[in-house]
């Protein structure tokens, strides 16, 4: 059974329903924003110079939306690609269209984007469905996400978009640029625990270190994904099929210089919890030695004080005036007597 109501049978909307918002592009690459209430697609594709091209967000939260989708210039799998409910990382190739799911970063509203210098431990992830066409770019999401937004705001500042191919790559890249900070502040945070386990300040390093390791599976899981959908794209196309391959393979190599720093943050992370494992069995097994050694010596004086405390006749120095002092030095002797059979035995000698 379809998810999706005919399109014919539902009511129309004035402008654009479920956009976000829309841009049309120049020749030049530079952007004007456009009221997505006021104009419907047709007459804004219409109005677009033959150069130029469009950008339309959609909220796919809003169910009119799929009516817009309905209208697009785009085949069946495009459109189904924007409606879908997919959470993995996709790319497909149609003849001169592009569409697919894209990984970003969850963006919180209100939150300043120029503050926001990495992820925060409680983000999780976001997906942009996209479709592109040589005149046409559909973003659409069901939640803010951080890459989007970015990219709109220097769309809207006056940064220049040459194609839609572009646009497409600095959202991407956006998002590379995230994860490479999030990275170069866990490399940071992994630098001063290294140094505290190497002067043996060993303190909450265990408890650092796994969440630092949280953090970069985290990091590496979206990573390997894009990576692998990125490499089979280039793999199945040739590089002068469509114009898309070659910013593929600009992000194909980011992505894996990205990827080499996450692991290595992993390694480095996993080697640290094993030595800081080390150290802190290390100091265990030092508190047991003493602990031992302790036991040791005090068990010949206790053997002697049950012995003297019997309260039975006989006992030795029952009636000396100095039996007190003499019990204590035979207790202090077999102590020592205890020690010297242990040094002898090398138990008691220094690690």
């Amino acid at each position: 059974m379809p998810l999706l109501v005919d399109t014919h049978e539902t009511p129309s909307f004035s402008g654009m329903p479920g956009v976000l918002w829309a841009y049309r592009f120049d020749a030049t690459g530079h952007a004007e924003a456009v009221d997505a209430e006021s104009i419907a697609f047709d007459p804004l594709l219409a109005s677009c110079p033959s150069p130029g091209w469009l950008w339309l967000h959609l909220n796919l939260s809003d169910a009119r939306s799929a009516q817009l989708v309905a209208r697009l210039p785009l085949d069946e799998d495009a459109r189904g690609t924007l409606l879908s409910h997919d959470t993995h990382v996709s790319l497909q190739l149609d003849d001169e269209a592009a569409h697919g799911v894209l990984v970003d970063w969850p963006h919180q509203r209100g939150v300043d984007l120029g503050m926001e210098t990495g992820l925060r431990g409680d983000d999780g992830l976001g997906w942009v469905h996209f479709a592109l066409t040589p005149r046409l770019l559909v973003t659409a999401r069901r939640q803010a996400l951080r890459s989007v937004e970015t990219t709109r705001r220097q769309v809207g500042a006056g940064t220049r978009m040459a194609s839609p191919v572009r646009l497409l790559e600095a959202v991407v890249d956006h998002f590379a640029d995230v994860v490479e900070r999030t990275t170069d502040g866990l490399a940071e945070r992994l630098d001063r625990i290294e140094d505290r386990v190497l002067a043996d300040s060993i303190g909450e390093e265990r408890r650092d270190l796994a969440l630092l390791r949280h953090q970069a599976v985290r990091l590496h899981r979206p990573l390997t994904a894009m990576r692998r959908v990125l490499k089979q794209f280039e793999q199945r196309h040739p590089a002068d099929e469509h114009e898309l391959l070659p910013a593929v393979s600009r992000l194909t190599q980011r992505f894996d210089d990205l990827d080499g720093d996450v692991s290595t943050l992993q390694e480095r992370a996993r080697l640290l919890q094993d030595e800081v494992a080390a150290k802190l069995a290390e100091r265990t097994n030092r508190h047991l030695y003493v602990l031992s050694m302790i036991t040791a010596l005090l068990l010949p004086p206790s053997l002697v004080v049950g012995v003297f405390g019997m309260n039975l006749q006989g006992l030795p120095f029952e009636r000396s005036a100095h039996g007190v002092a003499l019990a204590l030095m035979l207790g202090g002797a077999s102590s020592l007597a205890v020690y010297l059979v242990l040094r002898r035995m090398g138990v008691a000698r220094s690690t």
